[in-house]
């Protein structure tokens, strides 16, 4: 080769190699991406019957339900609310105990179970708020952790908090005999803190199992939202709902190394733009009536929602059958409170007790979360004591 050639050929990769550090300094600084979580308030008593139901007032819960329900609900103060969730193979984490080595019991479950998803949630001790006829308003903290493990060489790790401020206004846009039409919105805004790393399964085990969180990223996202809705109401009895969650929802994202940055105000990107998925319900609901003279069962609930209806549209989505979910409630002397239902094709069941001075509430329910029933099949137990008057 002659000396002209060499030199030419040398030149020509440093060129490509300068080239590749500049793309990869810019994918760096610039492409920062981070799916944003949507904000959530942990509610054993909505849990137990389905979730949330949009076309019923569930006192303080109507916060997470449907703003036009807010024309209907009766007047409650809440002061404060433990609520914790937890979620994944739960009878099946003593063998990961068991097992020599932590992350290898958890990547035999990944093998035996096509993924492991663990997460746990908390809302509270913040928890403080009102509804009254027509107008509601809180405010909530959520702590949240979750790992989730979709094959041995793809996994995620999350763990953060959450400051939520909600506040709705609902109206009785017509009324005339048996018929009633009310209305709502809801504002709300948040703050969220995230350690996050998204890796090989066994790195990001490893960082779960050690609780080793100060190298990986950190993330700040800042939101805010509007939810609407609508109920029609018959007779009192028969109610038929449309809301959307999220209808315009932005999220700004920032990202920082680690969480020392994120304490010294040191991002390493520009901030992140993105928006919630808006989430649209059709549902109805049935309070059948019960003889005045009966005492022992003083309500009766029978709900039904189709839940992100939108899906549909999408090109890659759930099973249609996975957005029905179908519940009821029954309330007995006005102090307990049995709760099933069904969604995302499992079983939910509830209990709770009103004992006035504060509030029990028990859930144990599946959730999918794959595209299809039983893809992935996730078991979620949830309880909380609630000071609410």
């Amino acid at each position: 080769m002659s000396p002209i050639r060499f030199h030419h050929c040398l030149a020509t990769q440093a060129a490509l190699a300068l080239f590749t550090l500049l793309c990869a300094a810019s994918l760096n600084a610039q492409s920062f991406t981070f799916e944003p979580i949507a904000p959530r308030i942990v509610s054993p008593g909505l849990e137990g019957s389905g979730g949330a139901y949009s076309a019923v007032a569930e006192g303080f819960d109507t916060l997470s339900t449907n703003p036009a329900a807010l024309a209907f609900v009766d007047r409650e103060w809440s002061f404060t609310r433990l609520a914790c969730e937890v979620s994944g193979p739960l009878f099946d984490i003593p063998s990961v105990f068991e097992a020599d080595d932590m992350t290898t019991g958890i990547l035999d479950l990944v093998k035996e179970n096509n993924g492991v998803f663990i997460g746990a949630n908390m809302t509270g001790p913040i928890a403080f708020g009102k509804v009254d006829r027509n107008f509601g308003f809180g405010v909530f903290n959520r702590s949240m952790t979750s790992v989730n493990v979709p094959s041995i060489t793809k996994a995620k790790l999350i763990a953060g908090e959450e400051l939520l401020f909600v506040g709705g206004y609902g109206l009785v846009l017509y009324e005339k005999g048996p018929h009633t039409v009310s209305g709502g919105l809801q504002l709300k805004g948040f703050f969220q803190s995230f350690v996050y790393e998204d890796d090989t399964a066994i790195q990001v085990l490893n960082t779960f199992t050690n609780f080793d969180t100060n190298g990986i990223p950190a993330v700040l996202s800042t939101g805010f939202g509007v939810d609407v809705g609508a109920i029609y109401r018959y007779d009192k009895s028969l109610s038929a709902a449309i809301s959307c969650k999220d209808l315009y929802t932005p999220v700004f994202s920032t990202r920082y190394a680690n969480y020392g940055d994120f304490l010294k105000g040191d991002p390493d990107s520009d901030t992140d733009y993105d928006r919630l998925t808006p989430n649209l319900t059709l549902g109805t609901a049935y309070e059948i009536p019960l003889p005045v003279h009966w005492t022992t069962i003083t309500r009766w609930n029978v709900m039904l929602d189709w839940r992100d209806a939108l899906s549909v549209f999408r090109t890659v989505h759930r099973n249609t059958v996975l957005n029905f979910a179908i519940g009821s409630e029954v309330q007995l002397l006005d102090i307990v409170y049995f709760r099933a239902g069904i969604r995302d094709a499992y079983l939910s069941a509830g209990l709770g007790l009103d004992l006035n001075a504060f509030k029990i509430d028990f859930a144990m329910y599946g959730t999918e979360l794959g595209l299809e029933p039983g893809d992935r099949p996730l078991l979620n137990i949830a309880l909380s004591t609630a000071f609410q008057y």
